[in-house]
């Protein structure tokens, strides 16, 4: 066994000492002792307690030429230590997502629930407080398409307040304004339950599934800002706008679900997927170009929600073909309680007419009339085509399809 030294100095327990020797030992392979040279006698008295304590083993304590010795054997480490080779991160593109859950190793089909805050690939001590986080299944949450997702959403990031040309949202006719103001303000009035639906989910994840902590708080930071962002667009023109009852008896049953897949087909697939249709028309058909750009940046964060809850519903039915029932029954129910709906408030479509028609011509208000149902149209399409690929059968897509909510979120 050789042996390598550690001059301290006047350093005593408390003001460093424990610092250096532990940085000593730290350095010692595994055939090597640690002899520590003390000028201060109060040092070589404490020391050997602290190396005990921190699971060193004390070999010889011993004065030498007017110095203390203090011999330390270190504990076998903790089962940490540097990673393997093969398990360090390619960095040449950068340090993505993938590459950090490809190093820390795979997401756990189950994680314990009630572990406490351990980073993925961090070696955890004994735990002192138990948890119970109620999403500790790696298929109720997951999608392989987490991790690029997560990337993406932080790549795109903007600023509702510097990324939009406000200065174009001026000089509209009032009546144009007024409708413009009331589509924004409907558009906001939703966007308040794409925010809060992924906040209540992301308190209730394990800490295992880190990427989907990431994704949710992606989720709910894009929503903030498209809350920002229409209400910003419907307060700039001087005018007020209603806060429509029907949307909130709607949005309101959306609130109550608590199942992590059932909220992702009714928000996701069904709410949003629509809402990308409706913002593609506000983008193509707005009066000003702060209108269009609004619309435009908030419709490629939708895009990614969308992208999600499809990936996760299809996983949701690959891993557990029998939930089918569960998420029909999800939209069958909330169906139920909105019966007293029969149709878009006419709030929002005579906004939508008056504020996509060329001009107050009969032709042109017609021409905006005919636009705005083939909407409604082409939203029923496009939602049988994304619940097909959610992983839905054709007639089992339409039936949902025409189960969805008139409010459209």
């Amino acid at each position: 066994m050789s042996r390598r030294r550690c001059e301290t100095g006047t350093l005593e327990l408390g003001a460093g000492l424990e610092v250096l020797v532990s940085a000593s030992l730290a350095t010692l392979q595994a055939d090597e002792e640690l002899d520590v040279i003390l000028d201060a006698r109060s040092g070589a008295l404490e020391l050997p307690g602290w190396a005990r304590r921190a699971g060193h083993t004390v070999i010889d304590e011993r004065r030498d030429r007017g110095a203390f010795v203090v011999t330390i054997r270190p504990s076998p480490p903790r089962g940490v230590g540097d990673q393997p080779p093969g398990l360090r991160p390619s960095l040449e593109r950068g340090y993505s997502t993938a590459e950090l859950r490809r190093v820390a190793g795979p997401e756990p089909v189950a994680a314990d629930a009630a572990s406490g805050l351990v980073p993925i690939g961090a070696v955890p001590e004994a735990a002192v407080a138990a948890y119970d986080w109620g999403l500790s299944t790696r298929d109720r949450i997951w999608t392989d398409k987490l991790a690029s997702l997560t990337d993406r959403a932080a790549r795109a990031q903007w600023s509702a307040a510097t990324d939009i040309p406000w200065e174009a949202a001026q000089g509209l006719k009032p009546d144009v304004e007024r409708a413009v103001a009331q589509v924004m303000t409907y558009i906001a009035q939703n966007e308040y339950a794409a925010y809060y639906v992924p906040a209540r989910h992301l308190a209730h994840v394990n800490p295992a599934y880190l990427e989907v902590l990431m994704w949710l708080a992606s989720h709910v930071h894009d929503e903030a800002r498209h809350v920002e962002v229409f209400t910003k667009r419907a307060l700039v023109g001087g005018h007020r706008a209603h806060a429509l009852t029907a949307t909130e008896l709607s949005l309101h049953t959306l609130l109550q679900e608590r199942d992590f897949s059932n909220a992702a087909l009714l928000l996701n697939v069904l709410g949003e997927g629509t809402f990308l249709d409706l913002l593609s028309f506000v983008a193509a058909h707005a009066p000003d170009a702060a209108t269009t750009t609004a619309a435009r940046l908030a419709h490629r964060d939708e895009r990614r929600h969308v992208q999600f809850g499809i990936a996760h519903i299809r996983h949701r039915l690959t891993a557990n073909p029998q939930d089918r029932h569960q998420l029909v029954a999800a939209v069958e129910s909330r169906a139920a309680k909105l019966t007293s709906l029969d149709g878009l408030s006419s709030d929002v479509t005579e906004s939508l007419i008056l504020m996509s028609a060329r001009s107050h011509q009969p032709a042109d208000i017609g021409d905006a009339g005919r636009a705005v149902r083939h909407l409604m149209t082409r939203m029923h399409r496009n939602r049988v085509r994304r619940l097909q690929a959610a992983g839905f059968d054709p007639r089992t897509a339409r039936h949902l399809s025409e189960l969805h909510t008139p409010n459209l979120m």
